[in-house]
């Protein structure tokens, strides 16, 4: 029997869960029977204040089937200049 998706669904097209909040994407992968492996949050390099929910910007399969999830904060508030 091939492995993949215990419900018998298809995959998940992971260029579907790209700006999906981090929860829904995650529930998408349980539904469909696929693992989720790391949530990881990225920041910007900048000194910027992130708010929001945290939104998938990259989606990776690995070698043993888990799906990885990158995600950040929805918006940023630019630095306020002082003079």
């Amino acid at each position: 029997m091939p492995a993949g998706p215990m419900r018998g669904d298809a995959a998940v097209d992971l260029s579907d869960l790209i700006g999906l909040d981090a929860d829904q994407a995650r529930r998408r992968l349980e539904i469909a029977g696929q693992r989720v492996g790391a949530i990881v949050e990225t920041a910007s390099p900048r000194p910027v204040v992130l708010e929001g929910s945290l939104r998938v910007v990259r989606a990776r399969r690995g070698s043993d089937g888990q799906v990885d999830l990158v995600v950040t904060r929805e918006r940023y508030l630019p630095p306020v200049k002082r003079e």
